[in-house]
């Protein structure tokens, strides 16, 4: 720590911060442009200026200046006042005093400054910029006139997203932001340029004109998208989600949202959503009364034992404790489960044998604390975009080395130093049991390994997983699993990433396993910096996990579910917010699942593929309009409270399950608050909380490790096909599931289906850009949009699998590799 004194006020600061920094600490207000506390200090506004006595009183810049013991600084001296005055006279000179029409005004940190220091006139003449204003893009907005060149704009986009997108160009008063060859902008879309932005430069065009600053209340929640777990700030006017709005102090990713958290939040107020009960009624769905509908599904749960039960695990935490409660306890059911039975095995199946729980060793935190990253597969950035934010930072500020095991290659493999080992599809785990093996060879396992349980049977295993033998499989060279190996070894503190969801059917519990066998040979688990981070598919698929929402006890799962519905021994199906006919492989078993059963309840936000072709309709809201917890895929509890008053006419989930439960002979809670004291006193790690506890931050549930090796089995790979291309399927950047279908945002820049292949195979199939190719399959046929890209090596193709109007389930059966075939 150091001790010194700012503005006659003795205060002590860590030796590592600046003046800027020390000065904030201690409630000292410095003026300041182009900061932001994820930045690297960059001394471009000049506005900062203080006096440092030590220095004979000379202006520097606080934001670049470190702090030493004894410093006497002062921050407003007549001189100081006079300088930002001028400074501020500068950056006028040739801005546009457009602040009437400007969607920045009240909340432009220029007009605020200028407010403050009354600079109501000015000394200077010059003509104003005449720079052609941007509108080419969906969603950003650029007017370079209004730009101060504070340069935050190009240093998030390079320090934090790692695009690159923006940068200086030219020099002198020529000088501006502008992207490569002074194009227009194409990029991410993540928005972080906004978001940093202190001006009226750059703007988000869903929400330009539709209100101002001063206008909105903001109201705190948490993204409804990925199992992240990002907080963010609603900008709310008339009852309306309008824009989220940035808070540098918000969230350990310090408000950084990606393109689904910034921009896709217009499905809350869509003017699709329900907003009363449906029945069908001589084949046709009828709008209805709440007690008629609930009256009809409470007639129908009373079957029992022939009832069964999806859930989205966009849920709340209370939503799904309660309709769990429900089923087994008023209808009489284990038959129940969520994310298609299988993207949550990695964490049912997989830490539950290898860790004794069923959640991730590590968590977000740990990225930047460790020494070396190993990724499997490069989809962990387009799943979870602000975790690719942390592994961007910590490879490029931290210099964490990072390794990538993937199917194909990706963003992350462009940072500094990454090395990416592109394997043939679907056999990663075969890779990291080879891993495994060259660790116990080498005599590199960590010495506790040999006392835990399943040791020797592990050991005795990999004896058919040698470099030689997987490599010549999975077209590695034997050499680079060696390496790699030692690399993760070595390490003092290693930390393994890896996504699951439902278009990842490969990352089940052999993965998880395989996974958690490196940490716990190598010790690394259970310390900062170190273990497996399981990256879950939805905002809380964590959280429907540690309430038990899946098949135990002999319940079905999923997709045993639906084999029971065709079979007609499930005679009566409750899907709350799922989309099978979309999001769950198959469809042709979904649907014949989906007409066989003898009634099927949907509760939706929207009219949806699956709600179509239900016998009642529930409309529901959105997470913006009620209040429960959300658990992060690092189990981070968070309480989410309404952001706006729902429509009279629609019921929360918890609404509808404690109507149910009452209509069915039961007692339901009747708040949320009181659910949760019901979870908190049985959850493993809720214990001690409650929502008035998780308002303002959060909590950690901590999970509790009791290792032990699981013996892997021998996985067959795909063999090639001639003529045939094996089809992997994953997400999009821009999408979350199929909810993000429904946010014109994503839509915007990602509207549709497509099918990713290389330059190589595009060029045998004589194919280019966004053709339209039929891909067939031994399941159907299918029209995509062609996708020409680098990163995809030669006889694997990639799909998305978000959209309703391109089903990828017509195509794939869910295996984790599809062989396809592709004709123009």
């Amino acid at each position: 720590m150091v001790n010194l004194t700012i503005d006659d006020k003795q205060v002590t600061v860590p030796r590592t911060a600046t003046i800027y920094e020390a000065a904030k600490l201690n409630g000292i207000n410095i003026p300041i442009l182009c900061h932001d506390k994820k930045l690297k200090p960059f001394g471009a506004c000049r506005m900062c200026l203080v006096e440092v006595e030590q220095m004979k009183g000379r202006q520097i810049p606080a934001c670049t200046t470190p702090v030493t013991e004894g410093m006497i600084i002062r921050t407003s001296t007549p001189d100081i006042i006079k300088a930002r005055k001028m400074v501020l006279e500068l950056l006028l000179l040739n801005h546009p005093l457009d602040c009437p029409v400007c969607d920045k005004s009240g909340d432009c940190d220029l007009q605020n400054l200028t407010y403050e220091y009354q600079v109501n006139s000015n000394r200077f003449t010059d003509e104003k910029f005449h720079h052609e204003i941007d509108y080419n893009n969906p969603l950003i907005e650029r007017d370079m006139n209004r730009c101060v060149l504070c340069g935050k704009c190009a240093r998030v986009c390079d320090e934090i997203v790692s695009y690159g997108a923006l940068t200086f160009i030219d020099r002198g008063i020529e000088t501006k932001i502008g992207c490569e060859f002074d194009d227009a902008l194409n990029c991410e879309f993540c928005g972080s340029c906004i978001a940093v932005c202190p001006v009226g430069s750059l703007l988000a065009r869903p929400f330009k004109h539709k209100a101002r600053w001063w206008a909105m209340t903001k109201q705190k929640s948490v993204c409804g998208y990925c199992g992240t777990g990002c907080n963010l700030t609603l900008g709310v006017k008339d009852n309306k989600v309008l824009t989220t709005i940035y808070d540098e102090d918000q969230g350990f990713h310090k408000g950084q949202l990606c393109v689904r958290g910034r921009f896709g939040y217009q499905f809350i107020n869509s003017d699709k959503r329900l907003t009363k009960p449906l029945v069908k009624k001589n084949g046709v769905l009828t709008e209805s009364t709440w007690d008629e509908a609930l009256e009809i599904v409470a007639g129908r749960l009373k079957v029992g034992s022939s009832v069964a039960a999806l859930a989205t695990p966009r849920l709340t935490n209370e939503e799904l404790s309660l309709f769990r409660t429900m089923l087994l306890e008023n209808v009489g059911t284990k038959n129940f489960d969520h994310a298609a039975g299988y993207a949550h095995s990695a964490l049912t199946e997989g830490f539950a044998g290898s860790f004794g729980a069923t959640a991730s060793s590590a968590n977000i935190l740990d990225i930047q604390k460790s020494d070396f990253l190993l990724v499997i597969k490069t989809d962990a950035y387009e799943t979870h975009p602000v975790v690719g934010f942390e592994v961007n930072m910590a490879v490029k500020n931290k210099g964490v080395r990072l390794s990538i095991l993937s199917d194909k290659r990706g963003k992350l493999s462009k940072l500094p130093d990454a090395k990416t080992l592109v394997h043939m599809p679907g056999s990663e785990v075969a890779v990291l049991n080879a891993i495994a093996k060259i660790i116990i060879d080498e005599k590199l396992v960590d010495a506790s390994a040999a006392s835990i349980a399943g040791y020797a049977e592990f050991e005795k295993a990999l004896s058919a997983f040698s470099a030689e033998a997987i490599a010549a499989q999975v077209g590695i060279v034997a050499s680079d699993i060696k390496k790699l190996a030692s690399e993760y070894a070595a390490a003092e503190k290693a930390l393994i990433i890896f996504p699951t969801g439902q278009a990842y059917t490969g990352h089940n519990a052999d993965l998880a396993n395989a996974v958690a066998n490196l940490a716990i040979l190598t010790g690394k688990y259970g310390k900062e910096g170190c273990g497996v981070l399981c990256l879950s598919e939805k905002n809380n698929s964590q959280g429907a996990v540690d309430m038990g929402f899946y098949a135990q006890d002999g319940g079905l799962n999923s997709l045993q579910i639906l084999d029971a519905c065709a079979a007609g021994t499930v005679k009566t199906l409750f899907i709350a917010g799922e989309n099978p006919l979309v999001s769950y492989p198959d469809r042709n078993r979904v649907k014949a699942a989906l007409d066989a059963v003898e009634f099927l309840i949907v509760s939706e936000l929207f009219l949806t593929e699956t709600a179509a072709t239900a016998d009642v309709v529930l409309p529901v809201c959105s997470y913006a309009e009620k209040d429960g917890t959300f658990t992060s895929t690092d189990r981070r509890v968070q309480y989410i409270k309404p952001a706006i008053r729902k429509n009279v006419q629609i019921k929360t989930d918890f609404e509808i399950f404690s109507d149910l439960i009452s209509r069915l002979g039961g007692q339901a809670p009747l708040r949320p608050a009181a659910q949760f004291e019901k979870i908190a006193s049985n959850t493993p790690g809720y214990f001690g909380m409650s929502h008035i506890t998780l308002q303002k931050d959060g909590a950690f549930a901590p999970v509790k490790i009791t290792p032990a090796f699981v013996t892997p089995h021998a996985l067959a790979t795909v063999a090639p096909e001639t003529g045939k291309l094996a089809l992997v399927t994953g997400s999009a950047l821009y999408h979350s599931g199929s909810l993000s279908q429904y946010g014109e945002g994503p839509m915007h820049v990602c509207p549709e289906g497509y099918i990713e292949l290389s330059r190589s195979d595009a060029s045998a199939n004589k194919i280019a850009e966004n053709d339209m190719i039929t891909v067939s399959s031994a399941t159907g046929s299918m029209q995509l949009k062609a996708k020409v890209s680098l990163r995809m090596p030669a006889g694997v193709v990639f799909a998305p699998y978000h959209f309703s109007t391109a089903p990828i389930n017509t195509i794939w059966s869910g295996a984790p590799v599809t062989m396809v075939t592709l004709v123009k």
